[in-house]
């Protein structure tokens, strides 16, 4: 039961925080350039820690099957190649943090709607008042943002961004029973970070700044985003149904938005704690009333 609170709650702090460092890390270095530098670091930390578990238990690990890595690899393209690729370039390109968060938060909305074909999962109806309630949350928090320009190449990739986390994240749901976490974390790192460097020997030239703000930057998002949020994550969609772990996305521009206004002085409005609590409420609605997954 505790388990079902602290995780949630932990999740949706580094999440959320991920928005806000990423326009930080973009300022001092190409979007595609950050993305390598993580992800390859990600997957020598990984990497480090099977084989210090594997020394540890002097026991080879178990090897998953080839469809199985497969899979797990194509995770990894959807949820950090795709998914942050398109966020990241987003925002080098001028959207804001908030802005990404409120597009990304729509994702609930197509993971619940395929769950229900894929997986047999049933929303009840007050499941869908509540995912209708974190909506009009997000919105009543980022509409005084949404009077801005806002690039609309930004816009697309963010868009490419909320269908790739969306896949990923079901593709997630359907296999992780049958890998390792750290295996599986260490698959998707290490499709990643050949994603990006591909891209980054092919079409983007990088260019890094090395200031300790773009080194603060990244460790922060190697550290607690890559090897703390998306070990949570991966967790959570294993235990639970689809709608829950999918509605915490609901909290993560409200967040954002905090913790933007928190360290960068950017206003937080009434009309933005007001969405802040309606958005608290529908992820509530959402959570409390669903059935947990089979292990």
């Amino acid at each position: 039961m505790l388990y079902r609170v602290i995780l949630p709650l932990i999740f949706v702090g580094l999440w959320s925080s991920a928005f806000v460092t990423a326009k930080i890390g973009v300022q001092y270095a190409t979007p595609f350039a950050v993305l390598m530098l993580r992800f390859g670091t990600v997957s020598c930390l990984f990497g480090l820690i099977m084989l210090a578990l594997w020394r540890w238990r002097r026991s080879p690990p178990v090897t998953p099957e080839r469809p199985v890595i497969a899979l797990t690899a194509l995770v990894g393209l959807l949820l950090h190649g795709l998914y942050l690729g398109s966020v990241f370039f987003a925002l080098s390109r001028g959207l804001s943090a908030g802005i990404s968060a409120l597009i990304v938060s729509l994702q609930p909305l197509l993971a619940s709607g395929l769950a229900i074909i894929l997986f047999g999962e049933k929303l009840r109806p007050v499941q869908i008042i509540g995912m209708l309630a974190g909506i009009t949350g997000v919105v009543l928090v980022l509409l005084p943002k949404l009077a801005g320009a806002m690039p609309m190449i930004g816009l697309a990739s963010v868009t490419v961004g909320l269908a790739a986390v969306t896949g990923g994240t079901l593709l997630q749901k359907k296999i992780g029973g049958r890998i390792d976490l750290l295996a599986s974390n260490l698959i998707q790192s290490l499709a990643a970070t050949a994603f990006f460097l591909v891209i980054c020997t092919t079409i983007e030239p990088p260019r890094i700044d090395w200031q300790p703000p773009f080194l603060l930057a990244l460790g922060w998002l190697v550290l607690m985003v890559s090897m703390g949020a998306y070990l949570i994550l991966m967790v959570m969609i294993r235990r639970d149904s689809m709608a829950a772990v999918s509605s915490l996305m609901f909290l993560v521009p409200p967040v954002t938005a905090i913790i933007a206004a928190i360290g960068f002085d950017e206003p937080l409005t009434l009309l933005g704690i007001l969405g802040f609590c309606v958005t608290s409420a529908g992820v509530y609605l959402v959570t409390r009333y669903s059935s947990p997954g089979t292990p």
